[in-house]
């Protein structure tokens, strides 16, 4: 039975949101955009978003237009025309500033509002654990989107302006089904696993550490396997080779770095998620219990 069902009377005001884990997630937003690193970290995250700009900007401006004057210099360029590649280049590059954001902003959820002795707060109010785990979700996971899935969308949104083409609104919306899908399994594990230790850990520091240790491991381990055994396969154990398969299959990448299908890395991407998820609702549904 919930805390505030026994030990609280009855909450009798007036509902701000139709969902209840939203107050989650603005609280979560609104804690975030007081922390100058958190700041710090969307400025970092900015820095490829206005290189692509510039980029979509050089390509669809300057190189299609053969009087202008720097378009001979610009299509020496490598790298300077736009296709899928360049999304699916783009996510994963924005790869390791996302980590670092979640990284700060979710290893401390949970264990500072254990530590903090937020967890009878929250669940005096009409709140039960399920809202409590989607709006600490939510918020991490729409946060590694804002760096990935949507800039990567109004990027591709920038490029049919600029050069508006039938065959090529067709063509991106390809492009931009692959950088969701490619950024959705970027994300999600991503941000359940760091929850998952929030849960179980009694720090954010231990949990950002252990986090960190456990990606190393992973990857280690997975190398020394297919290294022992001369079988590149055994890569896909390791996590981040798994996520970069998933981007490979969204984007139709043709250079595989091992032969496996892109399900067996699927599997190991949902088995993350799924562990990690039952281990925040396990934690989450005992704290809302009377003591």
């Amino acid at each position: 039975m919930p805390v505030y069902e026994r030990s609280y009377r009855n909450y009798d005001g007036a509902m701000r949101h139709q969902f209840r884990w939203w107050i989650v997630l603005e609280q979560e937003f609104r804690v975030l955009s007081r922390s100058k690193i958190f700041k710090f970290l969307v400025i970092l995250a900015a820095i490829q978003v206005l290189v692509r700009l510039l980029q979509v900007v050089a390509y669809d401006v300057v190189i299609q237009d053969p009087n202008h004057p720097m378009a001979a210099i610009l299509s020496q360029v490598d790298g300077i025309v736009v296709k899928s590649s360049t999304f699916f280049d783009f996510v994963r590059l924005q790869s390791p500033v996302m980590f670092i954001m979640l990284l700060f902003a979710g290893s401390g959820m949970i264990c500072n509002d254990f530590r903090n002795n937020l967890m009878e707060i929250y669940f005096s109010k009409p709140m039960r654990w399920y809202d409590y785990v989607v709006g600490k979700t939510a918020a991490l996971i729409l946060l590694g989107l804002c760096v990935t899935a949507l800039p990567a969308v109004l990027l591709i949104a920038q490029h049919n302006l600029l050069l508006p083409n039938w065959a090529l609104f067709q063509e991106s919306l390809n492009w931009a089904a692959a950088s969701l899908g490619f950024s959705l399994a970027l994300v999600v594990p991503t941000a359940l696993a760091i929850l998952a230790c929030s849960a179980l850990l009694p720090g954010q520091n231990y949990a950002a550490i252990t986090v960190f240790m456990l990606l190393i491991a992973n990857s280690t381990m997975a190398g020394l396997l297919a290294g022992a055994l001369r079988d590149r396969n055994y890569l896909i154990l390791s996590f981040p080779m798994a996520i970069h398969r998933l981007g490979q299959f969204f984007f139709e990448d043709r250079s595989l770095i091992f032969d496996l299908d892109w399900k067996w890395a699927f599997a190991l991407v949902f088995a993350v998620s799924f562990v990690s998820l039952l281990i925040v609702m396990r934690r989450a549904r005992r704290s809302e219990m009377a003591a």
